[in-house]
């Protein structure tokens, strides 16, 4: 019986897994768009406890003006944001919806990484379900 409900775990997080990594591909293959932003601010976020920064960008893409915060939050002190107020970076975005947009190599890609975490915790249930064999 533990082999099953292990073997069963295993399937849901192969199934979990390729969701999420084919969900973060899409995002970030989405934002084919590229323009120049502005940092206009950093957000520093209220929930998290020991700070969550992230730069908070202003540029023009398909005759709007985007105001908005990056993707990532970086936690710990304000030094883990690499720009400053007035500071000039590249930007890709959607041109769907340019307010979906990442930083390249700031944003970091997490849905995919807990696609390739769910992978290896099926692969974890696996071996452990032929193991108890």
């Amino acid at each position: 019986m533990t082999e099953i409900i292990l073997l069963a775990g295993a399937v849901f997080c192969v199934l979990s897994g390729i969701f999420f990594m084919q969900w973060g591909i899409r995002e970030f293959g989405s934002c084919s768009g590229q323009a120049r932003a502005r940092v206009v601010g950093i957000y520093e976020s209220p929930v998290s406890q020991d700070g969550g920064y992230a730069p908070i960008v202003e540029f023009s893409a398909g005759g709007e003006t985007v105001r908005s915060r990056a993707m990532t939050e970086k936690t710990g002190s304000r030094k883990r944001v690499p720009y400053a107020e007035g500071d000039w970076l590249e930007v890709r975005y959607n041109p769907e919806n340019p307010r979906q947009f990442i930083i390249p190599g700031y944003d970091t890609n997490i849905k995919f990484f807990l696609g390739i975490g769910g992978l290896a915790a099926a692969l974890i249930l696996g071996i452990a379900a032929v193991i108890l064999l």
